[in-house]
């Protein structure tokens, strides 16, 4: 993942956890745009949005497919600090 890139993804991934869907969204728009490769996470994180608009929070199983739509450690354990 571009190092640019991997900065958005990280943001998206906090904004995720404090359940800020705006921030999220923006952040893993700016890193698709980066680098198109991280569709597959981009899609997770979109998925999270919607739970959180629908529910109010995040499924165990939408972190645990976060989790493994992540490329790198430094990624996973973003993941693992920001399940809420």
């Amino acid at each position: 993942m571009e190092t640019e890139a991997q900065v958005f993804a990280e943001e998206a991934i906090r904004a995720t956890g404090r359940r800020d869907v705006a921030g999220a969204r923006m952040a893993m728009s700016q890193a698709f745009e980066l680098d198109r490769k991280i569709g597959p996470l981009a899609d997770v994180i979109y998925l999270a949005c919607w739970e959180i608009e629908e529910d109010g929070e995040v499924s165990i199983s939408t972190w645990n497919t976060l989790a493994d739509a992540v490329d790198s450690p430094s990624l996973a354990a973003i993941v693992e600090s920001s399940r809420s």
